[in-house]
This record gives C-alpha cells, structure tokens and sequence, in this order.
C-alpha cells in the first residue's frame, strides 16, 4: 500500500507476525473505525519458534480470536502431552511406561505452521479494517507525553513520517521500542534455549505398521 507522508493514524503496530495481527483484530473489534497501521518489515513471513501450542493459547487463538474452524481444518490438532519413561529394561516402545489422557480432550491444543498461521492472522485484522506496510521498517520512534507520536518508516517507496496516538511494539526479539529507549536488558538470571525440526519420512503413528509392529502397545491406546 501507498501512504502519504504526516498521515495520522490511531494506532501504529511494529510487527505483523501473530501479536501484532492480534492485537489489530481485537482493537477493531472492540473499536470499529479506528485507523490502525502495521509495519511489517517482511514480505513474507516465516517459521518461528512458537508452533506448539498449550490449551491456554489454544483457548485463545480459537474462542478470543474466532480461528477454531481454521485451525481445525489447516493445523493439527493435539489431545495433550504424552510421556514416555524408559530405563535398562526397556527394549522398544512398548515396554516403556506411558503416562497420558486416554480421551480425547475437550480443549485441543494445536501444533502450526507459524508461516501460513500468522499471516491468516495479519490478512483477518487487514479484512477488519487495519492498513499494512510491508516489506517496510521503522528507522526511528519519537515517543511524546500527552501528543501524537512520531514513527519514520522506509519502504521502496522511500523514507516516510506517520503520527499516532499509541504506537504498539510487536516486533518480537527484535524489541524495536525497547531497544530504542534503553529498555531492554538481557535477562541472564533465567538462562533457556529452545530447538525444533521438521522431519519428512515419519512413519504415521497411528499407521498399520506400527500396530503390527507394537501389538500390546496398540492394544492400549
């Protein structure tokens, strides 16, 4: 989209990733008319860390922001965590002692695919009404007491000057106001890490196969 310099919005959201799209679904919801701008500095967005999911978010993603239907048909679907316990004795799967729901739950989590996911999510809050800027990046933030504030995008199109009301940080680790304002810190009292993968070949857990393969295991599902 085109936007024309000192033009004034409500509200500005660094970010379009999942909170930035959120965040614009539900101010339009609650606030019908408001003139809302993302800034998303990607043109397309990628897989992140974040895709599965806890019933706390699940419940969020499907009931707060209406997506039980899509999430339903477009990602999969998960009926709790499952353990696992091996120790010298155990030979293969089923030896090992399991601990998990025999029902299906009543409140699913999910596992996504955060690519097609969040841009469902910014192409909603789009429909709702907000304005997107992408590929585009914000070069600097003014944040002013009591007045509009300032936000100075670059795009293709050049270098651009917007006001507004509030400006939203959704930019994720890359913590643009933060950063910025001298907020952030490094929190090295709590250090963590997380990994992922994606695996092609995997044999369907629920396959014939496997069940022929672990009878007494299958026979207790």
């Amino acid at each position: 989209m085109t936007i024309d310099a000192d033009q004034t919005y409500d509200v500005v959201i660094i970010g379009g990733a999942l909170s930035g799209g959120a965040t614009a679904a539900l101010l339009l919801r609650q606030n019908p008319g408001i003139r809302i701008l993302i800034v998303e500095k990607s043109a397309q967005l990628t897989r992140r860390v974040g895709e599965a999911t806890v019933e706390v978010s699940a419940y969020f993603l499907g009931r707060v922001l209406g997506l039980t239907q899509y999430l339903n048909e477009h990602h999969l679907i998960k009926q709790g965590l499952r353990f696992y316990f091996a120790n010298g004795d155990v030979k293969n799967l089923e030896d090992a002692s399991e601990l998990g729901g025999r029902y299906q739950a009543r409140l699913p989590s999910y596992q996504l695919d955060r690519a097609t996911f969040d841009e469902e999510v910014l192409r909603r809050a789009c429909v709702a009404g907000a304005d997107l800027l992408r590929p585009a990046s914000v070069i600097d933030v003014q944040l002013l007491s009591g007045q509009d504030q300032t936000v100075v995008l670059k795009n293709g199109e050049g270098t651009k000057t917007v006001r507004a009301r509030w400006v939203v940080d959704a930019s994720g680790v890359g913590a643009v106001l933060a950063r910025k304002e001298g907020w952030w810190k490094s929190n090295t009292a709590h250090p963590t890490a997380a990994a992922w993968s994606r695996w092609k070949g995997v044999k369907d857990w629920d396959s014939l196969e496997l069940a022929q393969k672990f009878p007494k295991w299958a026979s207790s599902v």
